[in-house]
């Protein structure tokens, strides 16, 4: 079986496990209520301080993160073939596990840029944001390559996560937290030292949100772009140790035989 052919059996496996995830309700009623109800919640703060411009700043910022949160979920269940009992089936195939994990999670992107997506179009009105047809068209693909890039970065902790099953939750979320605070969802990130703009720079979901932000603000096509580009390449430097601590993984597994089933 070719490597393409692999990828695409694993990514309808990933949307099935999607809807195993969400029900039509669990996600309009459940999900999406509590995805409103946060930007909401961050974009009161800026109402709070009087401050139209702030108000706007963290709604955006809120809701573009929406995707990013969404995707870092990888981390996650990139460790759901051990705990079905799969994952030495998978390093035992010819087809090896890499490619199967690495498009295990994919669904988690798609599903946060529609979460996201929804959320900043639905309450840009309320907040004051006004946002035309042919903004919101080119808005919906650069949050996808803002969750796509980050999703890179998710596998990476989902690498760890399958060496340290117990710490799966703690990697993604010690990971959104630092980029919640350093990437510019809240604050500029010249808000903080020089040394932690530069770190800033290594987290794929900083360049997605500050292309969004240029696109909002009537930014040309050109520099738009740049920041895609820069969120690309970004997750061109996180594929390499990812690639690599996944094939690590698999290697000593079929080495060793020191798979297990889960805790």
């Amino acid at each position: 079986m070719n490597t393409a052919a692999v990828l695409r059996q694993t990514m309808w496996s990933g949307w099935t496990d999607l809807r195993m995830v969400y029900t039509p309700t669990t996600w309009a009623f459940g999900w999406m209520l509590r995805v409103l109800c946060q930007v909401v919640f961050y974009s009161m703060l800026g109402t709070l301080l009087d401050d139209p411009e702030r108000t706007r700043y963290l709604l955006v910022g809120a809701a573009v993160f929406i995707a990013v949160t969404e995707t870092m979920m990888v981390s996650a269940s990139t460790t759901w073939e051990r705990l079905s009992g799969t994952l030495s089936l998978l390093a035992a195939a010819p087809a090896g596990m890499v490619p199967v994990l690495a498009a295990r999670s994919w669904f988690w992107a798609a599903s946060g840029t529609v979460s996201s997506s929804i959320a900043l179009l639905a309450l840009a009105p309320l907040f004051g944001l006004r946002i035309g047809f042919g903004t919101a068209l080119a808005l919906v693909p650069l949050i996808f390559a803002t969750a796509l890039t980050t999703y890179v970065l998710g596998l990476c902790c989902g690498s760890l996560a399958l060496r340290f099953h117990g710490m799966r939750n703690i990697f993604s979320n010690v990971t959104v937290m630092t980029m919640t605070a350093l990437c510019g969802v809240a604050v500029p990130t010249s808000f903080w030292p020089k040394g932690l703009q530069w770190f800033a720079e290594i987290f794929p979901a900083k360049h997605g949100l500050e292309a969004v932000r240029l696109l909002l603000a009537g930014g040309d096509a050109a520099s738009v772009l740049v920041k895609v580009a820069a969120a690309f390449l970004a997750a061109a430097v996180w594929a390499v140790p990812t690639t690599l601590s996944l094939w690590w993984f698999e290697a000593n597994a079929r080495r060793t035989g020191s798979i297990d089933f889960g805790d």
